[in-house]
Order: structure tokens, then C-alpha cells, then sequence
């Protein structure tokens, strides 16, 4: 079972990936607001667990297990962003508080919501 902690890093790696076509730990302590040593150590555990690959200095990469979570994650965002956006949170809000708490909502609560939001909208 992966932590809300991991799910963070790995959300991070994607966006930036997405935005920059790389990423590495000092842009992820630095988006993270974290230090360069604990984006270090945490880089090391998401290696050792196949999410991505990364070498020390070096640029970081999602594994296939890496973009195979990150798409599970993208629908958790998205889910939370369209049920937000239905009771009216505004769009600077709806962002940051999907990043803060995205991570803790359960796989199980996602998919309630997605069948609610399915039914009724």
C-alpha cells in the first residue's frame, strides 16, 4: 500500500513531467516545499518500489508501475475537481485543495463519488 506521502511525490513527479518533460528531486523539494534531502530520500524509496527510476543528480522517469499509478491518481483528480467544481469552489481553490487532500481520500470514496457524480450529473 503506497502513503498519502508517496502519492504527493508521485503526483508532483507527474505534473511535472507533464509541464516540463522532466523533473528532478531539486524541483520536486522545491514545488513540494520540502528540502532537496528528504525529496532525496524519498526518491530513493519510490525507486527501490519500481514507481520511478532516477539516479542521484539525475533526471527522474515514471516506470510503467509509475505511469500505471499515475493514471489512478488522475482520475482521483479529476473526480475531486468536477465534484468541487459542482458545488461551486472556485477554480484557484479547487486546485490547491485537491493537491492538499487528494492524497488522503480512499480509492473507495473515489469511486462513490464517481458513481454519484455519474447518477446525478
Amino acid at each position: 500500500m503506497i502513503s498519502a506521502n508517496q502519492e504527493k511525490y508521485l503526483w508532483e513527479i507527474y505534473c511535472n513531467l507533464k509541464e516540463e518533460g522532466f523533473t528532478r528531486v531539486s524541483q520536486l523539494a522545491k514545488s513540494l516545499k520540502v528540502s532537496v534531502p528528504s525529496a532525496s530520500k524519498m526518491a530513493k524509496k519510490l525507486n527501490e518500489e519500481n514507481f520511478i527510476e532516477f539516479q542521484r543528480y539525475g533526471i527522474i522517469i515514471l516506470t510503467e508501475k509509475g505511469n500505471a499509478f499515475s493514471q489512478q491518481l488522475i482520475k482521483k483528480h479529476n473526480v475531486l475537481v468536477r465534484l468541487f467544481t459542482i458545488i461551486g469552489v472556485n477554480q484557484e481553490e479547487i486546485e490547491r485543495e485537491v493537491k492538499n487532500i487528494g492524497c488522503y481520500v480512499s480509492d473507495e470514496v473515489i469511486k462513490s463519488m464517481e458513481q454519484f457524480l455519474e447518477k446525478n450529473y
